[in-house]
């Protein structure tokens, strides 16, 4: 065959004249490897160990606590904890539920006292198991938050007479009557001058959840309520680094608030829904 590859004679008379003499042409010599310095090895092994280091406390701290592992990590807690607020910035640290009890006349005139009917527990059954739940399910847990966030506005004195109860006696068919909200906003205010605002906001959200019981309370027993009061239940779960313990470090605490007198005029529509939530959710 015959070659007809084109050669430069001057690159082949460059090669030939820089080889030397009688030697026979070789393979191209590949580049040679670097070679670490001890100060690199000695950096590369501390760097190395670090990275162990933090991986196995990383992994230490975050698998379920023993004294074992509270006594390998006592020594990074301070740098490597977490705590619940790792999941949010302002987590809320306590579960609080709303409890309501009733009164109402029966047959005879008597007065019947109902037992304790956990509203909150009872929405939020309502959405378990559900990917897009009503809204219905965190009613009680928004009205809470916002009742106990004005009730802690106000002075221990004041707080007192807000879990007293608002009841008058009065020339009616029962002999009792709500307190007036003008009453009420002078008796709190007489206390601390300079918080009447923070008084009314207080009495709005009071009434508020007054009017949420008496609906609540009017679907679950079928009666005509006469008067309502509810009590705050407040859960605290474990600390992060306590969370798998089956022991509970906090225990829980129950705030009793006084009757207030049902002198609503229940919505047949508004109470038709809460009806569906009794019986669908909460029986």
């Amino acid at each position: 065959m015959t070659d007809t590859t084109q050669h430069d004679p001057d690159v082949v008379l460059d090669a030939a004249s820089s080889a030397p003499h009688g030697a026979e042409p070789g393979p191209p010599t590949a580049a040679a490897a670097p070679v670490l310095t001890r100060g690199a090895r000695i950096g590369s092994a501390v760097a190395a160990l670090v990275v162990l280091i933090y991986v196995a406390t990383s992994i230490l701290m975050v698998v379920p606590q023993s004294d074992a592992t509270r006594a390998l990590t006592a020594a990074a807690r301070p740098y490597f904890s977490q705590q619940w607020n790792v999941f949010a910035p302002s987590i809320q640290k306590t579960n609080r539920y709303l409890q309501m009890q009733a009164q109402w006349r029966d047959d005879s005139g008597a007065l019947v006292k109902s037992e304790w009917v956990d509203i909150t527990r009872a929405e939020y059954e309502a959405g378990e198991g559900r990917i897009q739940p009503s809204r219905t399910v965190k009613q009680s847990a928004n009205l809470l938050k916002t009742y106990t966030d004005r009730f802690r506005g106000l002075t221990p004195e004041q707080q007192a007479i807000v879990q007293d109860t608002f009841i008058r006696r009065a020339d009616t068919d029962s002999g009792f009557a709500a307190k007036t909200a003008v009453s009420l906003i002078d008796q709190l205010q007489a206390l601390d001058e300079g918080s009447r605002g923070r008084v009314i906001t207080m009495l709005r959200a009071d009434y508020v959840l007054k009017e949420y019981t008496t609906y609540w309370a009017t679907a679950w027993f079928g009666r005509d309520i006469e008067r309502v009061h509810w009590r705050v239940a407040t859960e605290r779960p474990n600390d992060f680094a306590h969370r798998s313990d089956d022991a509970q470090q906090f225990a829980p605490s129950t705030r009793t608030f006084g009757w207030r007198e049902a002198d609503d005029v229940i919505d047949p529509q508004a109470l038709s829904v809460y009806r569906g939530i009794v019986e669908r959710y909460a029986r």
